[in-house]
């Protein structure tokens, strides 16, 4: 199931990677930047072989180790040495501490860095445990993507090209686009992207992303997410019609990649006002008459349509497979017939 929802409410929990301390209280409004939590990283361990370093033997080694157990000491700081014409010295790799002296080897903690966690759209913090953990609710609309590539941003929206098939070109790509979080239909050319970072772009929206460039895609700066999938996959006509009606408004692009039993999907959330309470997004909705679908296998592949019935009996396929059916109608007022595992409910 795939949200396309012009107005609903949307709540994310936010989690560090490891306890740390919340900086924010409930019923407390964030921005998008906002740090709504902190956390020391797991710091790194280094074995420093004094003896090696500075050409001494073991049993002299102790009077060049300047530092004791215990010591706190910077990036850059002497730890044992000088030594000899050279003047060799053994010199802290990172900020930390020494934590032993053995043999003539030091083993020295580096300490962790801290990590920022970021509320990524604008909201209200509804609940927190204190340590780890931030829910953050708004209103506004919600579209779900299929891929991302792993980084989170938010930025003003800006169309490029003119309709949901068109291609990411670098002559579209000017200073006008500085800052933007972009919205094209299909990307199968490096070079666009490249172009995008010169100019600072905060994250692209795609309909379909050649799939030779999931490499290049995932090492940019900024965020990008597929709405459709790999390949010439244009941007489905609701969902072009939502992003194109919503141009010019700040919006939050979210390019995690999904993991094995999380309903969290890569997203782009448009924060907008509501005058009246907004229900929460069904998780599941049965496949019934009516409910609006996208087909997500050829030939049919990426049209939106409405259920007019569930076939009964299973039914044979050109390729030979028999398969549960629904009869869909779709957008151009076709009637089609297509597998239930070929189909994705839309809400």
């Amino acid at each position: 199931m795939t949200h396309v929802i012009p107005l609903t409410t949307i709540r994310r929990e936010r989690v560090l990677p490891v306890p740390g301390a919340v900086t924010v209280r409930v019923n407390e409004k964030v921005q998008a930047s906002h740090v709504v939590a902190e956390a020391e990283t797991v710091p790194r361990h280094f074995f420093l072989d004094i003896v090696r370093g500075l050409g001494v033997s073991q049993q002299n080694v102790g009077r060049y180790i300047v530092r004791r157990e215990g010591d706190r000491v910077d990036a850059g700081e002497v730890i044992a040495g000088p030594v000899g014409i050279a003047r060799r010295t053994i010199r802290a790799p990172a900020n930390g501490r020494i934590i032993t002296i053995s043999r003539g080897r030091v083993l020295f903690e580096a300490r962790g860095e801290l990590f920022a966690l970021r509320a990524g759209f604008p909201g209200v913090v509804i609940a927190t445990d204190g340590t780890r953990s931030v829910t953050i609710e708004a209103t506004g609309a919600l579209i779900q993507a299929v891929w991302g590539n792993g980084k989170q941003d938010y930025g003003v929206m800006r169309m490029v090209g003119e309709g949901p098939a068109d291609r990411l070109k670098t002559d579209q790509l000017d200073v006008n686009l500085r800052s933007a979080v972009l919205v094209a239909g299909i990307c199968d050319h490096p070079a666009p992207l490249h172009q995008a970072t010169e100019l600072s772009v905060r994250g692209v929206i795609l309909g379909g992303l050649a799939s030779d460039l999931i490499p290049v895609a995932q090492r940019l700066p900024y965020s990008i997410v597929v709405l459709e999938g790999f390949g010439e996959r244009p941007i489905n006509a609701p969902t072009f019609h939502l992003l194109s009606s919503n141009i010019g408004r700040e919006v939050a692009i979210d390019g995690q990649q999904p993991r094995p039993y999380q309903l969290q999907r890569p997203e782009v959330i448009i924060p907008l006002p509501a005058t009246r309470d907004i229900e929460l997004p069904d998780e599941v909705i049965p496949l019934k008459l009516g409910v609006r679908v996208r087909v997500v296998r050829a030939p049919h592949q990426g049209e939106v349509g409405a259920v007019q019935s569930i076939i009964d009996q299973a039914v044979e396929y050109p390729s030979g497979i028999r398969a549960m059916s629904a009869k869909i109608e779709l957008a151009g007022g076709n009637i089609v017939a297509v597998p239930v595992a070929n189909l994705e409910v839309l809400q």
